[in-house]
């Protein structure tokens, strides 16, 4: 069994490479990592927040892929699917384009309002009460796709059910989610 390795292990980089497979991986593949992000995004700052990114997610799930053999499939699959959320984030953003990011000036809560804070604060916190009230089986879903970046199959691998069955649960999860968000918004229970 590997040695527990301590986030000091990784900042310090005094972590043995040997003692956690996650490490090794993103040792080994780092360089074609980069590569492989760098034909997505071309700005160096992006391609490192995208390798962290990819770094933790690797990091959090490394024990869920089953075949080794799978290692680096799975490693080059989460660095596009890393890439692909962000394009997308990008192209979302008013006026956003994903090429003028180094062009945007930084954006937090330094340059809000305080009503403007204090909406989106009830605006997560709406959210965070909706998924509560969702079955676990269809937040748990809306969980891997969101904060795992996983697609459908990726899903289903990982909960060991059908793309379809994923595909329900996320359909009826998002349905669900967005009534309740719509009574909780209303001022509704």
């Amino acid at each position: 069994m590997a040695a527990a390795l301590t986030v000091s292990d990784l900042v310090l980089g005094s972590a043995d490479t040997d003692a956690h497979p996650a490490v090794a991986l993103l040792a080994r593949e780092e360089g074609a990592l980069r590569r492989s992000l760098q034909r997505y995004v071309r700005d160096a700052a992006t391609v490192d927040d995208l390798y962290q990114e990819v770094s933790l997610k690797v990091l959090r799930s490394l024990d869920t892929v089953r075949d080794p053999q799978a290692l680096r499939g799975w490693l080059f699959q989460l660095a596009r699917n890393a890439c692909l959320d962000y394009l997308r984030r990008e192209a979302r953003r008013p006026g956003g384009d994903a090429g003028a990011l180094a062009e945007t000036p930084a954006r937090g809560e330094l340059g809000r309002s305080p009503a403007d804070q204090l909406l989106s604060a009830e605006r997560i916190a709406a959210v965070r009460r909706a998924l509560s009230e969702l079955p676990e089986t269809q937040r748990e879903a809306i969980r891997l796709r969101i904060e795992d970046g996983l697609d459908h199959e990726g899903i289903a691998a990982r909960l060991g059910i059908s793309r379809q069955a994923v595909e329900v649960r996320l359909c009826r999860g998002r349905a669900h989610l967005a009534q309740r968000l719509a009574v909780i918004m209303d001022g509704g229970p």
